[in-house]
């Protein structure tokens, strides 16, 4: 398992403001901050059955809880919870937790992007936390500035004018762009998720070997690579939620 500390203070639902340190298992898709945590999946409610969470790594949470708002419980949809792990591989389950706090993820399409749409779509900077690939997903937390006063717009973006993409390497090459839409511009942390639906780009749709994700950071523009099947989540130890951190709905 890979260890990193986290600054951060006021991340609404996820995090207490305090100096935590954290730990993750690439397969696991679970961050752990002493006895609290958070995971990223899919809500799956079946008909005379008690609804879980499934995550990217194919590993479920049955939740103790058994008052989720209903706008929840629904089959499929994508959230990101704070927890308390009660137990391992608990009546078929992986996790037996009991959620703190949940809130629905981000998700969207991969989108063309062109000279007619790439001032709307926009291109502030934003730093990287982590980003991983699922079947069905490219998820990706970052970190932005503002005042958190206008939901910020993200998006994953294709240039279908390259001539060479794939590239000589068999990776998409693909851009994370960020609108700060107008927010006051502050120096102030704003952490976000968001996850993009892979489609004819996913490992099991494809023959690529992964992706490269190109991004305009606060420290310049940088290429994340993303090997499918090997390389699941991407830790960049350099760039962390800083203090002053807080979560903000993006669009």
């Amino acid at each position: 398992m890979k260890k990193k500390s986290i600054f951060l203070t006021g991340l609404i639902m996820l995090l207490s403001s305090v100096i935590l340190q954290s730990c993750k298992d690439d397969d696991d898709d679970v961050y752990y901050y002493n006895s609290y945590a958070y995971a990223i999946g899919d809500m799956v409610v079946k008909e005379g059955e008690s609804p879980y969470l499934q995550l990217d790594s194919k590993k479920t949470m049955l939740p103790s809880n058994t008052s989720i708002p209903s706008f929840f419980l629904e089959d499929g949809r994508r959230v990101i919870i704070n927890f308390s792990l009660l137990q391992e591989n608990y009546m078929g389950y992986d996790y037996y937790v009991a959620i703190n706090d949940i809130d629905t993820v981000l998700v969207k399409n991969i989108i063309p992007i062109t000279p007619e749409t790439a001032d709307s779509i926009g291109n502030d900077p934003v730093n990287i936390i982590d980003m991983w690939t699922s079947d069905e997903y490219l998820t990706i937390q970052f970190e932005m500035q503002g005042a958190g006063e206008k939901k910020h717009m993200v998006n994953v973006v294709r240039d279908f004018s390259l001539s060479n993409n794939p590239d000589k390497d068999n990776y998409m090459q693909l851009e994370f762009r960020h609108n700060m839409e107008d927010d006051p511009k502050i120096d102030r942390r704003l952490w976000g998720v968001a996850s993009f639906r892979l489609k004819d780009l996913a490992p099991q749709e494809s023959n690529l070997s992964g992706l490269k994700i190109k991004v305009n950071t606060f420290g310049g523009e940088k290429t994340y690579n993303l090997k499918y099947d090997k390389e699941k989540s991407l830790n960049t130890n350099s760039e962390k939620i800083q203090e002053n951190s807080s979560f903000i709905h993006i669009k």
